[in-house]
């Protein structure tokens, strides 16, 4: 979606869409035009029913005493639109009208008011996520969900303003669009080598990027990763991306760590065929990773920030890890092996621990769609976050409420630990029973982290959308990227 920016309407043709706000007056264009037709605009809107909920519009066709084609105009009501998650959530039924009159370019004019600002920027968020499509792989054109929004000029006194700001959402956007089109691919074509291949496509954006293969990892003694790879024919990856946004400052203020499990068949412990192809998104940590350090390049934020992710393919075979078995972890520690499709742990054991031993961040926040449990806990308007350190954990809960990506505080204190106590070896890889089965995955990540802020983040329930959401078109949702882009701007913003 191309975006442009003008501070004052010089030309009416083409469609106009106007944002009309309850309880204040229309915008100029549109009043001149209701005393020239006699009131035209006025009855349109009554006849119409349109209502200033932020969810009505009103379609004028071929309206008299104006060049445009259309006129649609947009009730808002301000006092129900309460952080900049409402604001996107607008932009995106704007994008909805549109695709529904089958409109591909147009002018939004936005008023100015008397009183509160409107956050034009979100506005064009919202309308620019709700334009993505996935439609790589279909042949027969009918069965395609067609955009049609290609281009938006946005008219306002603010268009400076706005401007500046659009590169930053642009960039979240094509971060998120990253994302989408990372977990929506199929396991044949996003094999570990293919993602560590999209992970080296960054360097064109100024992200440094380094690909561990399988001999470096068992130089490395990465045998909890390793473990889950032997089964598979697809050999094992490790890359890590760094960020240098403040080049005199030495501090790494974030890693961020994904689980790239680009398809989990459960290995040994093999999974139920239904639903079993789902798991080609098992990789959506990791691409929320990418989609984030993409976003934070092209934005070129001033922090030093670095991310490693852990890509493997869980599989079945004469090879494959079994239960019972034990290995260990770079970090010295030994597993207890009891499930194979427990796998995604192992591999951020030594994800986060090779992440802490290289770049010895402040924080560290790591993602992955790790249990099932965490959809029966939570459901999937949330992530559950597992965290040690208070202040980051309130950060989280604070963003997460402004930008619609929201996150629930799981419990994660020492009495749990005992859950995952191996009788052979220093833990085992799942909980003793069938509770707090979130828990003890995170617990167990936890043995693996060192003096470092950490937050845990499964993400199992809100890496997919199995019907539209705003802002979300059915499938890969991107979730976590504009959630973590923010944390590190307020991150840095409060350090200062």
């Amino acid at each position: 979606m191309k975006v442009n920016f003008l501070t004052d309407l010089k030309s009416d043709t083409g469609t106009l869409v106007f944002l009309c706000f309850k309880n204040q007056p229309l915008d100029t264009y549109l009043n001149n035009l209701n005393k020239k037709i006699k009131g035209y605009v006025d009855k349109a809107i009554k006849v119409s029913s349109m209502e200033y909920n932020n969810n009505s519009f009103t379609d004028i066709v071929i309206p008299q005493g104006s060049n445009a084609n259309r006129i649609i105009l947009i009730g808002v009501d301000q006092t129900k639109i309460i952080n900049e998650y409402d604001w996107g959530k607008l932009g995106s039924f704007i994008t909805s009208v549109l695709n529904l009159k089958k409109i591909s370019d147009i002018k939004l004019i936005v008023p100015k008011l008397k009183k509160n600002n409107v956050n034009e920027t979100n506005i064009l968020y919202g309308m620019a996520l709700n334009t993505y499509r996935f439609n790589k792989y279909f042949t027969d054109t009918g069965k395609k969900r067609i955009n049609f929004l290609n281009s938006v000029t946005v008219i306002s006194q603010n268009a400076k303003n706005i401007k500046k700001l659009w590169i930053r959402f642009n960039a979240l956007k094509e971060g998120v669009f990253l994302t989408r089109d990372l977990v929506s691919e199929p396991s044949n074509n996003l094999t570990p080598s293919l993602l560590a291949k999209e992970a080296s496509k960054l360097r064109k954006f100024g992200l440094k990027v380094n690909i561990l293969d399988e001999k470096k990892l068992k130089s490395l003694k990465m045998g909890a990763l390793l473990g889950v790879a032997q089964g598979s024919a697809n050999k094992p990856f490790v890359v890590t991306l760094e960020w240098k946004g403040n080049p005199k400052n030495k501090v790494m203020d974030f890693s961020f760590v994904g689980k790239g499990v680009t398809f989990d068949t459960g290995g040994i412990s093999i999974k139920p065929s239904g639903g079993m192809e789902e798991m080609k998104y098992d990789m959506g940590g990791s691409a929320v990773v990418l989609g984030l350090m993409k976003s934070l390049a092209l934005s070129k934020v001033k922090s030093n920030i670095s991310a490693v992710v852990g890509l493997v393919e869980n599989m079945p075979s004469g090879t494959a890890q079994r239960p019972g078995d034990v290995v260990k972890s770079m970090s010295g520690k030994t597993i207890e092996v009891i499930n194979t499709d427990a796998e995604g742990r192992l591999v951020l054991a030594d994800a986060v621990w090779y992440a802490q031993k290289k770049f010895e961040p402040k924080n560290l926040i790591d993602l992955a769609t790790l249990t099932g449990a965490i959809i029966v806990s939570i459901g999937q308007e949330k992530a559950g976050m597992f965290s040690n350190s208070s202040k980051l954990t309130t950060l989280l809960e604070k963003v997460g409420k402004e930008v619609g990506e929201p996150v629930w505080n799981m419990p994660i204190d020492s009495s749990y630990e005992k859950d995952i106590s191996s009788d052979i070896a220093d833990m085992k890889n799942v909980g003793s029973g069938r509770g707090a089965g979130s828990t003890a995955g995170a617990i167990f990540v936890k043995r693996f982290i060192k003096n470092v802020n950490w937050i845990h983040l499964d993400i199992a329930g809100v890496t997919w959308a199995k019907g539209d959401k705003p802002l979300i078109p059915k499938g890969g949702t991107g979730f976590g990227v504009r959630l973590l882009e923010e944390v590190v701007l307020q991150y840095i913003s409060n350090k200062r």
